[in-house]
């Protein structure tokens, strides 16, 4: 079995043209991986954006050291706010992330909020919250996020990853 960095970098690679857009991004998307089966096992606590492994995150200074991953700093035009931009080599590629292309291709194409606000949802089901419970946590958590059609949003990409949502 392959060590998780590997596979850590091996999902950032399987997007197009081996690029993941944010931190918070690539943070729900190994989480929600995890969920359907990604060898990883990062533990994850709630934190500001929701699901956050700090473990992932050292295991991404280990893949820039080996350089399998690098990551740009980015600023935005409008507030001046950072984001990072994660760069897999061609070296990153294994052959075994094949079976998780189709759920990463699903979100990967997500809003990144509506991303955010499914790996919320996800874990507070996963920690024993019901459906309302967990819907009710997700409110009080991410407030305006939730507008705009989003929580539908976030529910709907659950299931297109057949994960729970009832």
């Amino acid at each position: 079995m392959k060590e998780r960095f590997r596979w850590l970098a091996a999902a950032i690679a399987a997007h197009k043209d081996r690029t993941v857009v944010g931190r918070t991004r690539l943070q729900k998307e190994i989480k929600l991986l995890q969920r359907l089966g990604f060898p990883t096992e990062y533990t994850y606590t709630i934190f500001f954006y929701g699901p956050y492994s700090e473990g992932l995150n050292a295991d991404v200074r280990l893949l820039e050291s080996l350089g399998l991953v690098t990551e740009r700093k980015r600023r935005t035009r409008n507030d001046d706010t950072d984001y990072y931009i994660y760069q897999a080599s061609p070296e990153a590629v294994i052959p075994e992330i094949s079976q998780y292309e189709k759920p990463i291709s699903v979100m990967e194409q997500a809003d990144a909020v509506v991303l955010e606000l499914a790996a919320t949802y996800d874990a507070f089901r996963a920690m024993g919250s019901h459906h309302q419970d967990a819907l009710n946590r997700l409110r009080r958590k991410k407030g305006t996020k939730c507008d705009d059609g989003n929580v539908a949003k976030a529910l709907d990409l659950l299931r297109r990853l057949s994960l729970p949502t009832t």
